[in-house]
């Protein structure tokens, strides 16, 4: 079989078309038509990339908590960059050669250690360079760095445990099953869907950090991440206690004895 840029571009669903982020339509994506068709002529496979990727995303975060280096930071904002490049790159052959046992596992991996060491590490960059709006040395950066990148990981644990919850409650017949197999790409174009694909560390972040180290506002994008996160952890939160207590009440004289 012949893995061309355009049998990977052909291969992929109208639904995924819909549902990648401005920036990797335009940019991205098409650059992972070519590196799927390099790593399936190789026979690397999605996990592979995947795994890669985890590496990619350290080194990245790593680079930015070398003191005072512009070009390291530089070397740091790219190596995102390609991340995402690989991110598509994986969902590509996934598609388009052969999916892999535990292969979403390591896509999310991949992404749950970018987000959750890039703030930090940004913020670390800030300290020791300074910003457009806190000064070199000023430790509230830090804070704000930790708190977007906290806040990452705390919404999707919350999420994660919700889900886990609610699966094992409709396992034992205790609430009515809602699994819908068709649910994820029947929102793909709801608002609160294009928002969080267009936002976040798929969408318009990556470009918004290399430009940032250039031009030595790191710690606007610090800023701009502990709202994002910030507010997402938030309003997730509540609207899955909300779902719990509603479940709760209804539900309550189901609960075995």
């Amino acid at each position: 079989m012949q893995y061309s840029f355009s049998y990977f571009k052909n291969n992929m669903p109208a639904w995924k078309r819909k549902k990648d982020p401005v920036l990797s339509k335009i940019f991205y994506r098409p650059i992972s038509f070519f590196t799927a068709s390099i790593c399936a002529k190789m026979g690397v496979m999605a996990n592979t990339v995947s795994y890669i990727s985890i590496i990619v995303a350290i080194v990245a975060c790593a680079l930015f908590v070398v003191p005072g280096n512009y070009y390291a930071h530089i070397a740091g904002a790219i190596l995102i960059n390609i991340w995402l490049i690989m991110d598509c790159t994986d969902g590509n052959l996934a598609r388009g050669v052969r999916k892999q046992p535990f292969g979403e596992f390591a896509d999310g991996v991949s992404s749950y250690i970018l987000v959750g060491l890039m703030c930090i590490a940004m913020s670390m960059a800030v300290f020791f360079s300074g910003g457009a709006v806190f000064a070199k040395g000023n430790p509230w950066i830090i804070l704000l760095g930790a708190l977007a990148s906290i806040s990452d990981t705390m919404m999707r644990l919350i999420y994660q445990k919700y889900t886990n919850v609610k699966r094992d409650m409709e396992d034992k017949l205790i609430i009515p099953s809602e699994k819908d197999e068709h649910k994820d790409v029947a929102n793909v174009g709801s608002l609160k869907s294009r928002l969080e694909n267009e936002l976040g560390v798929g969408g318009i972040l990556p470009v918004f950090i290399m430009l940032a180290t250039i031009f030595d506002f790191l710690d606007v994008v610090i800023l701009y991440c502990a709202v994002y996160y910030g507010g997402a952890c938030v309003v997730s939160s509540i609207s899955f206690m909300r779902k719990s207590i509603e479940y709760t009440a209804q539900y309550q004289d189901k609960m075995p004895q």
